[in-house]
């Protein structure tokens, strides 16, 4: 489980632009974690 301010990270950074593999390395999390927390935002 990540908390609020990592998920409000990730979806600021996809917004700027950045790709879902940066976000994950930067993050220390998985491809997949990211895409999950984009998609629970739609």
């Amino acid at each position: 489980m990540i908390n609020m301010s990592r998920i409000n990270s990730i979806r600021r950074r996809r917004r700027e632009g950045e790709s879902i593999a940066s976000i994950a390395r930067a993050e220390g999390v998985s491809e997949p974690t990211v895409r999950k927390y984009l998609k629970v935002d739609d």
